[in-house]
């Protein structure tokens, strides 16, 4: 137990214990925001489909009908962890619920107003210590957040909308079983817990979409960072680097989508999330998670009036360096590539039912530099159910 096993390691337990098995590929975000979306890989920011719209691009709720939108996404995943000793293995198994859905209402036909709700989450329970410490808890975490979308949406032009929204964020976070460096005999000393904390946050977002013709629509969105408020008790030790705050980060993007035929779609995006430019992850014995480029890509077939058939593939560049493996150790969020499909039935005039599936490969992130020795290995599955209603 000595450098290389404990103390090298333990510069970054504490801050390991951050998240935990995340949800999707993207960092800390899903793939995609709504059901019908996601089954296309997550590309919506030229594509509204429903009144989640406003949290992939606001301006979308202008081509979005006057409707409600229910929709859930289940995270199924397992995870293990190579954890700096030989034969040190932890395993997480875990299932969690993400709610999302929203209301638009088309006020007039230049305007819209609306709302679109979106959750995200993390959580691990490993059920023993990460370390044989004496006195050592269970690691675990728990990273709830909740994201209110008001929207308005102006449509100057036919072919043209611009939207404005505010995102009104709530979070809560806990951490157990987390292990520090410290003065005493063996270099290690278990933390202790701070208990559930919450905290609030807003910021704000934009978008555009043109349709130039019948086939054709562009789009472009942009997020800025949402500051959430001070976690108390965390900003003594897990967050004192960024003073208690795990903001969310900055994004944009742009997207298209393609009309190839009436019964055919075809959409695609590129994203860029800005986790490198958060406090939390700038502290040199934390994270250090990079920006991180998102590619997705979906199609759509409309068989009849009432079936539609969807299809996606989502690529992304992994915001853990293999150097930082260490650090990143409770955060196994290495997926680079997810597949998904779903479909659409048409119950009756007003009311449409949606599934679909998601599947991120077993993946494995190998240590390297700093890293050499630890590995991380996760595959996530998600199961979604939609439900939307047109006024």
């Amino acid at each position: 137990m000595k450098s290389r096993s404990f103390n090298h390691l333990a510069a970054w337990a504490c801050f390991a214990c951050l998240h935990g098995t995340v949800h999707a590929i993207n960092g800390a975000q899903l793939g995609g925001s709504g059901v019908r979306n996601a089954g296309m890989g997550g590309a919506s920011i030229a594509l509204p489909l429903d009144a989640n719209a406003a949290a992939n691009n606001p301006a979308g709720m202008a081509y979005v009908p006057s409707s409600a939108t229910l929709d859930l996404q289940v995270f199924d995943g397992h995870s293990s962890a190579d954890y700096v000793l030989p034969g040190n293995r932890l395993e997480n198994k875990q299932t969690i619920a993400a709610p999302q859905g929203g209301f638009n209402w088309q006020l007039s036909p230049q305007l819209a107003a609306g709302v679109s709700i979106s959750g995200s989450g993390s959580g691990s329970d490993y059920g023993r210590p990460a370390l044989p410490v004496s006195g050592a808890g269970n690691a675990k975490s728990t990273l709830r957040i909740v994201e209110l979308v008001p929207t308005l949406a102006w449509r100057p032009r036919e072919d043209l909308a611009l939207g404005m929204a505010l995102t009104l964020a709530y979070q809560q976070f806990k951490a157990d079983g987390v292990i520090v460096p410290a003065s005493v005999p063996g270099g290690l000393l278990p933390l202790a817990g701070h208990g559930m904390q919450d905290s609030t946050g807003v910021g704000w977002r934009a978008g555009v979409l043109w349709k130039p013709g019948n086939d054709w629509s562009f789009g472009a969105n942009y997020k800025a960072r949402t500051i959430m408020g001070r976690l108390k008790g965390y900003d003594t030790d897990l967050l004192a680097f960024s003073g208690g705050h795990l903001d969310i980060p900055e994004q944009y993007g742009v997207g298209v989508a393609w009309q190839v035929t009436p019964q055919v779609v075809l959409a695609a995006d590129w994203l860029r999330i800005l986790w490198g430019d958060l406090k939390v992850m700038q502290d040199p014995n934390g994270f250090r998670w990079r920006n991180q480029p998102v590619f997705r890509f979906g199609a759509s077939w409309a068989v009849d009036d009432r079936l539609t058939l969807r299809a996606g593939y989502s690529q992304n560049r992994g915001q853990i360096e293999s150097s930082a493996t260490t650090q990143n150790l409770l955060v196994p969020s290495v997926h680079e590539k997810a597949y998904s499909m779903g479909l659409s039935w048409a119950l009756d005039a007003k009311n449409e039912l949606s599934i679909g599936y998601e599947i991120n490969p077993r993946t494995t992130l190998t240590g390297t530099g700093a890293g050499t020795g630890d590995n991380l290995t996760s595959r996530v599955q998600m199961f979604m159910l939609g439900w939307q209603r047109r006024f």
